[in-house]
């Protein structure tokens, strides 16, 4: 099956099998021979020779006849396609006419092809001068190679369109020596298609390759007895030692950059090493053991031959052929699994595991951010992690730090290095936020023994490796075709996953987990158990964010403490942001860095206070004494700067924080800006679940806006939170867009950083804004629930509202759908079966797009049931009664407003829509089940049926089973009116507010 020698160009690349079209190649496979050696003749199995034990002689070069036409390159019509290759009979060479003369065998186009069709199969040679037979002695090194195979692959591969295709080196000899130069180079190139070269690369594969030194010689020396063994020449030549290249310093370079590459991106290496003794070294073993890595990731091999036919197959049956082939498709299997999209049933078992919401990623840092925690990067822990420590990904490394030290900041400067540097490598970075059980300050226990807390983290980290982790894929979709529950993801972890090994598809996988402040020690503890677990069993590498916890902590952990290593990039940021334009400026800036103690935050936060002291012309001295009185710690700033504020100021602030800490998800600015309006009537101010449910009769949004500020633009409002808050609060365009894309009123606001919410949700920040200066006392637990019950006071009165009426003028609850007319055609009014899709998905699209078109309202009926039962005392004690009332009077104005904006009225179909609310909804509150119970008898009320009425009154008791409550008055006195509330008029002859689109449904 060989061609004749002069068709394998002797120097240069030539493209020995590709497979027919050009879509079909899954792999690049390049050959690259030994000194002394050959493109063919190097892989080229010889019967003859192996049968008469002798060395097949080379063709002796003259350099005064023959130098010129080595020297001349291949030109690119040598390049082959072979479409197809046969599979048995070896084709014989000009000696097939001497009778049994046996055949020769080139296996990388006679057998590779059979065994790997998609691989493009490359060859490269270089020359070796000889001169009668000997090596020339005016004859550049080994090394010298190095830029030719460097850029001719890079410029081969472009010109295919083959970058990002996977890369398999296999070297012979000394060949090895020259990949591993080629690798070290392509590390620090700058040229796109050599760093193809190193991203690319899927296996490095080496015979007979020295790589340490064993005993008392020197690796030198072992090469150049290599060398001798493939030229024909004895060791002890003169000209050997300066062919290998042995005092060239890149010889060393190479040997030892190649080790950090091989653990830092992760390919396949493969060695070989010969039986027989073929004059190399005495010591068999001696040679065996140099010629590997001594890692056991390796899987070294040996083969029986030489140092010189170790290299050369007979037959696909050879064992050294057998284990390299089934390298190779495995590479092409990964390959063709990476470019299949998922399945429907994939995509399905995605979805169930995914609780993704948009606004939980965190933004990218920007270039503003002045490079911040880049002195992190450069540490020793941090470079032994990345680089991965011994070959080993089992450490997890941990960052520490205060709050405010910057530890999100810097995983996201990790996660954008990374994503930068391996642009062209199949290499995959999962980044979540790991947040606590509580629903943004209201403490939810876990729902069931077993269920880890941290399962919400876990659950992100696996439908992010869902795409790459192909036993993953497998797993998860036999735990059944429903929603995959906490209780069976939390079995699966932790009986399944980090217990067995991974066969990911990338070749570097980091997992990058940023702990909120809020999260306490135990969580931590146990999120840093599964990670390390995970580190241990898996190739993943893993970094923690966090504070740090009290207590025992897993061995395989990699601390790291931020505020130890960022005082140099707390002083940049001070001197780029402080205004102050004095001689000791210098020394302002040293001051405040050192007082921040490592939180970032603190020297934010405090630049900010002087900056606005400064503006307001206020001497050097009074800056220096106002910064000694700030708090040393980051809360105590926060109370110092939220107590210089006004009564009425803190009101604003009370009522700003409280919606944006303690809604379900980051508030858009327009919908804040409306509910800040409704919220600061005195009238919603409430302080128990039963004046909190008491909206009496409806108003118009214009009396309720009379009574709150009013604000012409989005920009004003916004300047008006930043100073009401003091600064604590900042807007952040959607994830992919800019601020100069999104426009500012659709733009979410944040708190600046975790520890704000923490300061709030622990109850300090409101003491603050309530007294003044909070004491270090533990404020009163109920805070929360308070700020709940004026948040669903909002809600109801603004549901409550008279210009919602047009919306539902022609509201009626669906009851059995009619049986379709024979002839729609006849009957404009009914619609046809192939039409009902069609009316369902435009009434979805309407109802979208009103609840749009009105600030807040979309919040305010997505959210209604997560508020109503954030407070403990209505989550564990639901007064039905009192619920019932609300959403039955001014005849059911606020349950049909909702209901119809909500798109159901079916109670357990209500349960399932308010997804914000599903983790109080739990069997264990029971709230579920009362409130299925509400919901049907407001549904029957509000469809007139008399059947709410023998309900409520059975023998006097109310929805709760307890005699029914009687509605009070302010003076304490039976409330007569709440039973002589005029009837609202709901139908379409209602006046209409302009542009309003109606909703109505079909009985």
């Amino acid at each position: 099956m060989s061609p004749p020698h002069d068709e394998i160009p002797s120097a240069g690349f030539h493209v020995a099998y590709e497979p027919e079209k050009s879509e079909d190649a899954l792999l690049d496979v390049v050959f690259v021979h030994g000194l002394g050696g050959h493109p063919m003749r190097s892989w080229q199995y010889d019967g003859r020779a192996a049968a008469s034990n002798t060395r097949s002689q080379a063709d002796p070069l003259a350099c005064d006849d023959s130098l010129r036409s080595l020297l001349r390159k291949p030109s690119s019509s040598n390049r082959r396609r072979r479409p197809s290759v046969g599979a048995t009979a070896p084709r014989m060479n000009s000696h097939q006419d001497e009778p049994n003369a046996p055949s020769l065998v080139f296996w990388p186009r006679d057998l590779l092809p059979i065994a790997c069709p998609e691989a493009r199969i490359i060859t490269w040679g270089y020359h070796t001068i000889r001169s009668a037979g000997v090596p020339a002695a005016s004859q550049p090194d080994i090394f010298s190679h190095v830029n030719e195979l460097r850029r001719g692959l890079g410029e081969l591969r472009r010109g295919a369109g083959a970058q990002q295709r996977p890369l398999v080196f296999i070297a012979h000899s000394l060949g090895g020596i020259i990949v591993k130069e080629v690798l070290r180079q392509a590390e620090y190139s700058n040229v796109e298609s050599e760093q193809d070269i190193l991203g690319s690369l899927a296996a490095a594969i080496f015979f007979g390759c020295p790589h340490r030194v064993i005993g008392n010689e020197s690796l030198a020396i072992t090469a150049v007895k290599m060398a001798g063994a493939c030229l024909g020449v004895t060791a002890e030549s003169p000209i050997l030692p300066a062919l290998c290249g042995v005092d060239n310093p890149r010889w060393g370079e190479a040997q030892e950059a190649f080790v950090r590459i091989w653990h830092h991106f992760n390919f396949v290496v493969k060695t070989y090493q010969e039986e027989k003794d073929s004059g190399i070294d005495e010591a068999i073993m001696n040679r065996v053991e140099l010629c590997k890595l001594g890692d056991v990731r390796e899987n070294a091999e040996s083969l029986p031959a030489d140092h010189r036919t170790m290299c050369q197959f007979r037959s696909t049956s050879d064992a050294g052929f057998k284990s390299l082939s089934s390298i190779l498709r495995a590479i092409v299997r990964d390959e063709r699994s990476r470019r299949r999209e998922l399945s429907v049933e994939e995509m399905n078992c995605l979805r169930r595991l995914t609780t993704h919401r948009p606004w939980d990623v965190k933004q990218p840092i920007t270039e503003s951010s002045l490079g911040t925690c880049r002195g992190i990067c450069s540490t020793k822990e941090f470079c032994e992690w990345y680089r991965r420590r011994g070959g080993s990904n089992e450490y997890v490394l941990w960052l520490t730090g205060v709050p405010g030290s910057g530890k999100t900041t810097q995983l996201q400067q990790i996660r954008g290095q990374m994503e930068k540097q391996w642009k062209s490598a199949p290499v995959s970075v999962v980044y979540c936020t790991a947040e606590d059980q509580s629903l943004h300050g209201t403490f939810v226990p876990s729902s069931k023994l077993g269920t880890m807390r941290c399962i919400t983290t876990i659950r992100s980290v696996l439908s992010q490796l869902f795409v790459q982790d192909l036993d993953l894929r497998q797993r998860l979709s036999s735990l059944g075709h429903g929603s995959i529950s906490d209780a069976d993801l939390t079995r699966f972890f932790l009986d399944d996953y980090i217990t067995a090994k991974h066969h990911n598809l990338a070749r570097r996988t980091f997992i990058l987990v940023d702990v909120q402040e809020s999260c306490d020690d135990a969580y931590i503890q146990e999120l840093l158990y599964c990670l390390c677990k995970m580190a241990r069993n898996s190739t993943y590498t893993v970094c923690l964010a966090s504070r740090a916890i009290d207590g025992h902590v897993p061995a395989n952990i990699a601390p790291l403490e931020i505020e130890n290593h960022n005082l140099g990039d707390i002083t940049l940021s001070v001197q780029f942001r402080l205004k102050a334009g004095w001689d000791e400026r210098s020394m302002f800036v040293r001051k405040i860095a050192e007082n921040a103690g490592g939180s970032f935050a603190w020297a934010h936060f405090a630049t900010n206070l002087l900056n606005e002291i400064i503006d307001g012309g206020r001497r050097r001295e009074s800056v220096d004494q106002v910064l000694r009185e700030l708090p040393q710690d980051l809360c105590g700033l926060y109370e110092w700067s939220l107590g210089n504020l006004s009564s009425k100021e803190k009101a604003d602030a009370t009522t700003i924080m409280r919606w944006v800490l303690l809604a379900p998800e980051p508030m858009v600015l327009n919908d804040l800006r409306m509910a800040v309006r409704l919220g600061r009537t005195h009238f919603l101010h409430c302080y128990d679940a039963q004046t909190t449910l008491d909206i009496g009769l409806p108003w118009s949004m214009q009396a309720l806006q009379r009574t709150g500020k009013q604000f012409d633009t989005p920009s004003q409002f916004y300047q008006w939170i930043c100073s009401r808050t003091c600064g604590l609060l900042e807007a952040r365009p959607a994830v992919g867009e800019s601020k100069t894309q999104q426009s500012l009123g659709l733009q979410r606001v944040y708190p600046i950083n975790d520890s704000v919410r923490v300061f709030f949700l622990s109850g300090r920040g409101f003491a603050a804004l309530s007294s003044g200066r909070a004491t270090t006392i533990q404020p009163d637990d109920k805070t929360v629930d308070l700020c709940h019950y004026s948040l669903l006071r909002t809600i109801l009165m603004y549901l409550n509202t008279s210009d919602l009426s047009p919306l539902v003028s022609g509201y009626r609850s669906p009851g059995p759908k009619p049986e379709p007319e024979p002839d729609p055609i006849s009957k404009p009014g009914v619609l046809s079966p192939d039409m009902l899709p069609t009316w369902r998905k435009n009434v979805v699209v309407q109802r979208k797009l009103v609840t749009s078109s009105y600030p807040f309202l979309e919040y305010a009926v997505e959210n209604l049931l997560f508020h109503l039962l954030s407070p403990q005392s209505l989550r564990y004690f639901l007064p039905q009664q009192a619920i019932f009332n609300m959403f039955a009077s001014n005849g059911c104005r606020v349950w049909r407003a909702w209901t119809a904006l909500l798109g159901e009225t079916d109670a357990s179909a209500i349960l399932a829509r308010c997804k914000s609310a599903e983790g109080f909804l739990r069997p264990e509150f029971g709230a579920s089940f009362r409130l299925e119970r509400v919901f049907r008898a407001v549904k029957k009320r509000a469809n007139g049926d008399s059947w709410f009425t023998q309900f409520t009154q059975h023998e006097g008791r109310g929805l709760s089973g307890h005699p029914a409550p009687r509605k009070i008055g302010e003076d304490g006195a039976e409330d007569e009116t709440a039973r002589k509330k005029p009837h609202i008029d709901l139908s379409p002859s209602s006046p209409r507010s302009r542009g309003t689109i109606i909703l109505k449904r079909k009985g």
